[in-house]
């Protein structure tokens, strides 16, 4: 009886050793990345005079912190060989090929943020997004995607809209014409 070992394993063409160089590569753009925010978060401006005594920056740091040091201690231990071991198949079809289709569907929904917004304000971007995204994933019912989306849009502006107080534009440009604003 032979038992495959995950861990410790001996760079090579073995499945463990191809492994870690994928995940050593994800993590190290993960490194990357989290080095770059650092350095960004330095140039957030925090207005002249202000009274808050932590700041802007302080949770971009945190953040970007804690980044950098779980991306530096996954690397210290893929370089160990601590390894995850490939899924089995379990809940999913190995033989199934990607569906280019459905993937260009939701290329488009998300784009579509891009000339919504603009035109016709947030809660409508919500809607198509959802719609879209909904539709390309095989929803069976195109008016119930509709009426989710369109709740989520308003729900998503009046919560973070006007209870945060964030820059979300509830119109757009041609939308206040059509309601007389």
């Amino acid at each position: 009886m032979t038992s495959e070992i995950t861990t410790g394993g001996v760079a090579g063409s073995t499945p463990a050793a191809r492994s870690r160089v994928g995940e050593l590569i994800f993590v190290g753009v993960i490194l990357a990345f989290s080095i770059v925010a650092l350095i960004m978060v330095g140039a957030i401006r925090e207005p002249m005079g202000s009274s808050n005594v932590i700041g802007a920056r302080v949770v971009p740091y945190a953040v970007c912190a804690l980044l950098l040091v779980t991306s530096a201690a996954a690397i210290v231990a893929v370089l160990r060989g601590d390894v995850g071991r490939p899924d089995e198949g379990e809940d999913i079809d190995a033989e199934a090929r990607t569906s280019w289709l459905t993937v260009l569907r939701l290329s488009l929904s998300f784009a579509s943020l891009i000339v919504v917004i603009p035109l016709a304000g947030w809660p409508a971007a919500v809607t198509v997004l959802f719609t879209g995204a909904s539709l390309a994933l095989g929803a069976a019912s195109w008016w119930k995607a509709l009426l989710l989306g369109a709740g989520l849009g308003v729900l998503t502006q009046v919560v973070f809209g006007l209870g945060l107080g964030l820059s979300l534009p509830p119109f757009g440009t041609v939308l206040p014409g059509v309601f007389g604003g």
